[in-house]
């Protein structure tokens, strides 16, 4: 790895930055202070200093997703940040994740699912330049943290930066892996000619890799060099080359706290934690003893409960099995059947309607000024119980199933927009800021980030809801909205216990299939995130 200062004195200037500062709201401290850096077209340059001193500030100044108070940056093209935490959709492909790099030079509303066939080839040429062409159509879930750090990097070549930005990509890596990255690093900017800034936290063997070094400290830039002991040694206090691979915390500032520092500072935690927990006990006490108190329930009040319990399932359980055999069985399937086929269509019409509503009423998606609104009508939809959205549909559409679609339909749209909304909310944003760093719109970072994220737990939600609207189309039958309720209320009316049991237990089975269904599903998807 020669230095190659030769080929880069001649270079034209890739990107400036005048005299930027940043400052973060609520912090007060200044995190960048009126910086000036120049880099030209293949330099590499090295950012070294302690955690905390301002090296990610400036990496994502340059790249744009830090809005400078002060100075500018000019670029000739464009500037891509490698994230220290990669920021990767693990729900998707590797060749995915790798076109997403390209989306800011797509219209806004193009490759909302399917990327064009030629940034598909311009994603398999790189994959093909890191080695992981075979591994294309993989789940970045099921990746090795190695694997995941080059699609990374091929997401952003992607992008075809004029300055490539890495965040600490040698940190979790011992020297030997650091020197491969930084080799393959090497190649890959040779061959797409982009200048290349690393941000480093610890000194390392890299002999005459890189053409400069920038200490970064308390937010300025205190030291510039091209001579690599030197900024080991202002940056690190490390003169031997044998403690090049030690860890920052081990030479110069000391960086984290040490152990006993944390047991000074935690050592009275157990005890608020105790009174927290003995107060919000206490707290849950009182109120169970207000609610028994004012619904006047006492011991008393289960005086001949057994019996009475015991009386009731004798009058369930049939006599015998030719009694079992004799209950209506093939009525009470049919009437499953058609309970089946209302949850269907309810639940899907529910979908269908709940998840446009949740992107507007969810704070990763949609201005407060929709938000608001659009959950206050939802709160009012879950208002409304499921019996009385089925009064509602047969005074509209008469009795019948047709009223119990409805119903359950407007029943699930209030609880499964819910669900939707605090799942597209509990995604990781980091991987969607990413994508909007490199010029994606909202509604790709939503189609390519935020929704594959989201999906197991929506999935689950719609499961969930189809299962609990089998169980409501038995009450809906109280107001003549069809299903297997018309038949159990029939029973209940004519004390045949046992026949309305069988009919509970038909829901029951099919209640017990459909949450396996769910488990291994949600095992699916975990398995495909990587979790």
């Amino acid at each position: 790895m020669a230095p190659h200062e030769d080929r880069v004195a001649d270079a034209a200037e890739a990107l400036l930055a005048d005299r930027i500062s940043v400052r973060y709201e609520g912090k007060g401290a200044t995190a960048l202070n009126e910086t000036t850096l120049s880099l030209r077209e293949g330099e590499r340059v090295a950012v070294v200093g302690p955690s905390g001193g301002g090296k990610t500030t400036l990496l994502r100044a340059l790249e744009g997703s830090v809005k400078c108070c002060e100075g500018c940056v000019h670029c000739l093209g464009k500037a891509v940040l490698v994230y220290q935490d990669l920021r990767l959709v693990s729900e998707r492909s590797v060749l995915s994740n790798v076109c997403s790099g390209a989306l800011g030079e797509l219209p806004r509303r193009h490759a909302l699912w399917k990327f064009p066939k030629h940034i598909e080839e311009r994603a398999k040429a790189l994959l093909e330049d890191l080695g992981l062409a075979g591994l294309a159509n993989r789940n970045v879930g099921t990746l090795s943290g190695g694997q995941r750090q080059r699609v990374a990097i091929a997401r952003a070549l992607c992008a075809k930066p004029t300055v490539l930005l890495a965040d600490e990509p040698l940190s979790s890596l011992d020297p030997e892996n650091a020197a491969r990255i930084l080799t393959l690093l090497a190649r890959l900017q040779t061959k797409y000619r982009f200048a290349l800034v690393l941000s480093i936290h610890a000194p390392g063997p890299y002999p005459k890799y890189f053409d400069r070094y920038l200490l970064v400290r308390d937010g300025e830039i205190a030291l510039e060099t091209r001579n690599r002991d030197e900024a080991w040694r202002t940056a690190f206090g490390v003169t031997d080359p044998e403690d090049f691979g030690a860890d920052a915390s081990d030479a110069g500032e000391q960086v984290f706290p040490t152990a006993q520092d944390r047991i000074l500072r935690d050592d009275h935690r157990p005890i608020v934690q105790a009174a927290k927990v003995g107060l919000v006990a206490m707290v849950a006490l009182v109120l169970l003893v207000w609610s028994a108190g004012a619904l006047n329930i006492n011991t008393s009040s289960f005086d001949g409960a057994g019996s009475a319990v015991f009386d009731f399932l004798r009058r369930v359980v049939p006599e015998s099995p030719a009694a079992f055999l004799a209950l209506p069985w093939g009525g009470l399937m049919l009437s499953l059947i058609e309970t089946i086929q209302m949850a269907i269509l309810g639940t899907a019409i529910g979908i269908a309607v709940s998840l446009p509503l949740a992107v507007l009423a969810s704070r990763q998606t949609s201005p407060r000024w929709l938000r608001v609104p659009m959950r206050f009508l939802l709160n009012l939809i879950r208002t409304i119980p499921s019996i009385f959205w089925g009064l509602i549909f047969v005074a509209f559409v008469g009795l019948g199933p047709f009223a119990g679609v409805l119903a359950l339909a407007a029943y699930s749209v209030g609880y499964l927009t819910k669900f939707f909304y605090e799942g597209l909310e509990d995604v990781d944003a980091r991987a969607g800021a990413a994508l909007r760093a490199v010029g994606a719109s909202r509604i790709q970072v939503f189609t390519q980030a935020i929704f594959p994220a989201a999906r197991p737990v929506l999935v689950a939600a719609c499961l969930f809801v189809f299962e609990y609207n089998i169980r409501s189309a038995s009450i809906l039958g109280i107001v003549g909205a069809g299903g297997i309720g018309q038949d159990l209320m029939y029973y209940f009316e004519w004390r045949d216990f046992s026949s309305a049991a069988a009919g509970l237990l038909l829901i029951l089975v099919i209640v017990v299939v459909l949450d396996t269904i769910s488990e291994i599903w949600r095992r699916r998807l975990t398995k495909q995130r990587g979790t």
